[in-house]
């Protein structure tokens, strides 16, 4: 045997046990799966929505000897509890209020679109099923909210508002690090901390949470998804704040481990009923970036040959194509599955964002709908789309505008706008905790003080003090009608307008009229 054969079999000897080696380290690496998930069965019927009824009272203490609650007190509960409920597949949001009685009761009934987190504002995060019944006690002697707030309830509902609180404080507290000071390749390695992290959680779900012990199948479920899904938004809000700075590359490459994951983490149809608006906001616009950042082209709704002619030579992408390329992009650069739940509630998603753009224009409406179908394959999902597109054609075809009974929002509105009838008024509701609120009424300085002798008012809304304003207000100059109200006339101005950001604002035209997509310069500039 000459020389060179004889090194390369020694070294093919050598290299045979690494090899093996190599290979038995990279089976310890398997990325762990929740085991036993789903353990219920989640039928189509459980996914649909119905009324979920949220009531409770306040503890009257004994030496009160059965006397209602003082009037002032109600004055400041009543308005002061909002019920926000988001759906979060098609992005509608709707606030309504907790109304207390004399005796300090409440019975608020809601309906939701399917089971969901709902947000008690500013109280508590509770989960509202279809069937079930919240309830809340409210004790103002505790000497701490967290203790003065108790909930109790029945069916998945009571179970799951329960333990809320609880798992989110022992297994989803992330501190806040800034790690995105110190760059891209810090933040890299800060997200491979985390995923471990998230790897960590799933072994100890899977050897199974005290806190879950003798919960229904169901509500551990939902529990369980609730989790993934803050490890989740934990990993997404670092990158949103680098997403600017970085390119395609660094997104592949940051977002890669979603793809050994996807089963339980975002291919999960329980996140229907167990995730949230923030989650879905999370990864649609940072894991899912490909469907975002498009001009597209609407194709008339009938046939025509210079939009063919177009089409052949390749110039022109439009809805339905887009959203394909979108699916095939995350499919080739992250691995995920072509059918990814998540992907397939993101893409309705920002489908009816927009869907009022469109106005009474049900052509391009129905194109954008029918190019979101194409990529849809979950059939509560389509039904979904389906009803939604339906309640649109609804809304703007009604001919006739039904007479409702005046409101206590709309009250307090007629009174706060009566001094400045007859001119145009551009209404901003803020407060001094909200950056963006401060930052518009900057922004708002010149315009205001341009039209300062012109029939238009600038109307400042908050429920701060104005001593707490004062120290913006006054340096800044920020001229216009500053309006004080309290916290309760803030919260039925929310359920009258419908909003739960700030800032938030709306105009009106010099006849009273609340009007959408105009400016004040348009609304001036108006024939009276």
């Amino acid at each position: 045997m000459n020389k060179r054969v004889f090194i390369t079999i020694l070294l093919a000897m050598l290299l045979i046990p690494v090899s093996m080696e190599a290979k038995k380290k990279e089976k310890k690496k398997e990325v762990s799966q929740l085991m036993n998930y789903p353990s219920a069965e989640l039928s189509e019927y459980r996914l649909h929505g119905g009324e979920v009824v949220i009531k409770g009272h306040i503890v009257i203490p004994e030496e009160a000897n059965g006397e209602k609650i003082p009037e002032e007190f109600l004055e400041k509960m009543n308005g002061a509890i909002q019920v926000i409920m988001r759906d979060y597949i098609v992005r509608k949001e709707k606030t309504s209020l907790i109304e207390f009685k004399s005796d300090g009761t409440f019975l608020h009934k809601l309906h939701v679109p399917y089971p969901m987190f709902v947000l008690v504002y500013p109280l508590a995060m509770v989960y509202a099923c279809p069937g079930d019944t919240l309830e809340m006690t409210i004790d103002p002697a505790k000497p701490s909210r967290e203790e003065g707030i108790a909930w109790d309830g029945t069916g998945v509902s009571g179970e799951v508002t329960k333990l809320t609180e609880k798992i989110r404080t022992t297994y989803c507290n992330f501190p806040r690090e800034h790690v995105e000071e110190q760059g891209p390749d810090s933040v890299m390695k800060w997200k491979d901390v985390q995923v471990a992290r998230l790897d960590d959680m799933v072994r100890k779900m899977n050897a199974g949470l005290p806190e879950l012990e003798g919960c229904s199948p169901l509500a551990s479920d939902i529990l369980r998804t609730y989790i993934v899904t803050q490890h989740m938004m934990n990993i997404c809000d670092t990158y949103m704040s680098l997403e600017n700075n970085v390119d395609s590359t660094y997104w592949q490459q940051y977002f890669s481990f979603i793809a050994p994951r996807e089963k339980y983490l975002l291919d999960n149809p329980l996140l229907m009923i167990a995730g949230d608006e923030f989650f879905f906001n999370r990864v649609e616009y940072y894991p899912f970036r490909p469907m975002h950042g498009r001009v597209l082209n609407y194709m008339p709704f009938d046939y025509d040959p210079q939009i063919a002619e177009a089409i052949a030579q390749e110039k022109v992408v439009y809805s339905r194509e887009f959203r394909r390329n979108a699916m095939n992009e995350l499919h080739d650069k992250l691995h995920i599955s072509p059918t990814n739940f998540s992907a397939q509630v993101c893409q309705l998603r920002d489908v009816f964002n927009t869907l009022d753009w469109h106005g009474d224009n049900y052509d391009q409406a129905a194109d954008e709908v029918a190019a979101a179908m194409s990529v849809i394959t979950h059939p509560e999902l389509i039904r979904r789309a389906v009803l939604t597109y339906r309640d649109y054609v609804k809304e703007k075809e009604a001919k006739v505008v039904e007479q409702k009974p005046m409101t206590k929002g709309d009250s307090i509105f007629q009174r706060i706008i009566e001094p400045y009838k007859g001119n145009v008024l551009y209404v901003d509701f803020w407060e001094m905790s909200c950056g963006p609120c401060r930052a518009t009424m900057l922004h708002m300085r010149d315009e205001v003080e341009a039209n300062m002798n012109k029939p238009v008012k600038y109307l400042y809304i908050t429920d701060d003090t104005p001593e707490n304003c004062s120290s913006f207000l006054e340096p800044n100059k920020i001229r216009g009608e500053h309006i004080f109200i309290t916290r309760s006339e803030w919260g039925y101005l929310q359920e009258k307008f419908q909003f739960s950001g700030i800032p938030f604002v709306i105009l009106f035209d010099k006849k009273g009229n609340q009007r959408e997509n105009v400016t004040v310069e348009q609304l001036l500039n108006e024939a009276e």
